[in-house]
Parts: C-alpha cells; sequence; structure tokens
C-alpha cells in the first residue's frame, strides 16, 4: 500500500509557543512526508505506516506525528497489534494537554496501548498473541522526538551521512535476531527508548521496519535516501528494492518505510 505524499507548509511554532535554542529550525517552507508498505505475497501484512492529518493549530501545539510498526503474531494477530498502536497513536497524542509536550504525552499514550494489548493477550494461546514494535517521529517547533520501541530504526541523513538514532532491542543470538526483547503488548512492563534531536535544514528522516534496513543495508539506504529528495518516490523505492531482492529468500518479510525531508 502507497501513500501519497504529504505536505505541512504550516510547521512553524505559533507566536508565545516558543522557539529553538541553539539555532535549531522551526520549518516555513513545509514537512514532506512519503511512505510506503509491501506484504509478502499471499500473506498478511504485520506493518503499519501511519502518518497523522493534523489541523494548523494541532501542528502547532503537537507537531505532525509519522509512525512505523512491525506486528508480530500468528494468524493476524501481529497486524492486529500494528493496527491498533498506530490508529490508537495517531487519535489519542492530538488529545493530550499541549503543556504534556511530546515525551510526557507519548509515554501515556503508548502505555495505555500496552495496557490494553497485553489485557487482550492474557485471553489468548501465546501463540496468538498481538504484539508490535514501535517508532514514532514527532516533529515540533524545530525539535524531532523520537519515541522507540523495538527495531523498527530511525534514521537521519544530515550532510550526506546516515546515522541510526536507535537501538534494536532484540536478543544477540543470530537465531533469535528476529525476536525483540521490547515490544508493545509483550508483557506487562514497557520501557520505552525517548530521544530529541534538534532540526536543521536539509535533514532527512528514515523509519524503518527490518523488512527495509536487514534487506538492503545502511550503505544502500544513505545512497537511496541521499539519491530521491521525493520522500514518496524514495519510500516506494526503498519497498520495491527489499521485495526484489528478497525474491529469492525462504523466509520473506513485510516491507514499510516512512521517509520525511525538511527543506
Amino acid at each position: 500500500m502507497n501513500s501519497p505524499a504529504m505536505t505541512f507548509p504550516e510547521l512553524q511554532p505559533a507566536p508565545g509557543r516558543g522557539g529553538t535554542p541553539g539555532g535549531g529550525l522551526a520549518p516555513a517552507a513545509g514537512l514532506v512526508v512519503g511512505c510506503a508498505s509491501l506484504a509478502v505475497p499471499g500473506k498478511w501484512n504485520e506493518d503499519r505506516v501511519g502518518v497523522a492529518s493534523p489541523s494548523a493549530a494541532e501542528i502547532a501545539s503537537h507537531g505532525v506525528v509519522v509512525a512505523v510498526a512491525d506486528g508480530i503474531g500468528g494468524d493476524g494477530s501481529g497486524a492486529y497489534a500494528a493496527a491498533v498502536v498506530v490508529r490508537s497513536l495517531l487519535r489519542d497524542y492530538y488529545a493530550t494537554p499541549e503543556s504534556w509536550g511530546p515525551r510526557r504525552a507519548l509515554d501515556r499514550v503508548l502505555r495505555a496501548c500496552k495496557d490494553w494489548l497485553h489485557g487482550q493477550n492474557q485471553r489468548r494461546r501465546e501463540a496468538d498473541a498481538a504484539v508490535t514494535t514501535l517508532s514514532v517521529v514527532v516533529f515540533r517547533a524545530g525539535h524531532v522526538h523520537v519515541a522507540h520501541v523495538g527495531d523498527t530504526r530511525v534514521y537521519r541523513l544530515r550532510a550526506g551521512v546516515l546515522k541510526q538514532l536507535t537501538i534494536d532491542h532484540c536478543w544477540p543470538r543470530h537465531d533469535l535476531r528476529h525476536v525483540p526483547k521490547r515490544a508493545i503488548g509483550l508483557d506487562s512492563h514497557l520501557v520505552v527508548d525517548y530521544a530529541d534531536v534538534v532540526a536543521e535544514a536539509g535533514d532527512a528522516f528514515l523509519i524503518a521496519t527490518d523488512g527495509v534496513w536487514e534487506v538492503l543495508g545502511d550503505r544502500e539506504l544513505q545512497l537511496a535516501v541521499r539519491a530521491e529528495h521525493d520522500p514518496q518516490a524514495c519510500a516506494d523505492a526503498l519497498v520495491a528494492q527489499s521485495m526484489a531482492r528478497q525474491s529469492s529468500y525462504i523466509g520473506r518479510n513485510d516491507a514499510s518505510c516512512a521517509v520525511v525531508r525538511i527543506p
């Protein structure tokens, strides 16, 4: 499933909401988002990509939210978990008080998602448990706020160099590399990694499931994001390249990503 690129020309903090210390950027020229997701043929797409469509007032108060989730579980339960979490996040984040700020708001919403999914899983067989990884990026007032659980990665491209901003929460053994140590719904306890970075003109951000980053590798990701300046075209190309590369694999994986550019 591919989506047209979305542009947010109002991504400029409203008067009185504070600027960005240290020369950070509040992009007046807009924020452009592209996203794409392809499933393994004949199987559930367990990935979900979500981009908020906020009003100008909501952009000023809460920013723009982009989320990518990779569900884990049999018989469609992983797809269910990813869909529930992304949908709840995009809906409930904008209902939180502006005074909370992105980190507190995200923490409250994600913990509510965890509680609900974990409660549902208590009534399911272990093999049918619905859990999901999640990486969220909030662009607000010249800052980029990252919330991360699992192995869906967030990268930043700056001055042509791609840098991973998240750490994979996976077991170190090769045979368990796709088994997360942390995921939403996995258990009653949730630890979310948070980061806050200052945006700069020309930055690009990539949020990608392991079906993209593991298949293509960081070097190929860097070349692709650096070469293609249209976020939608870039996202489409990355998932297509991943699925083409996986055509000879025994165990194939859904491929999903979002690309965000700050002019």
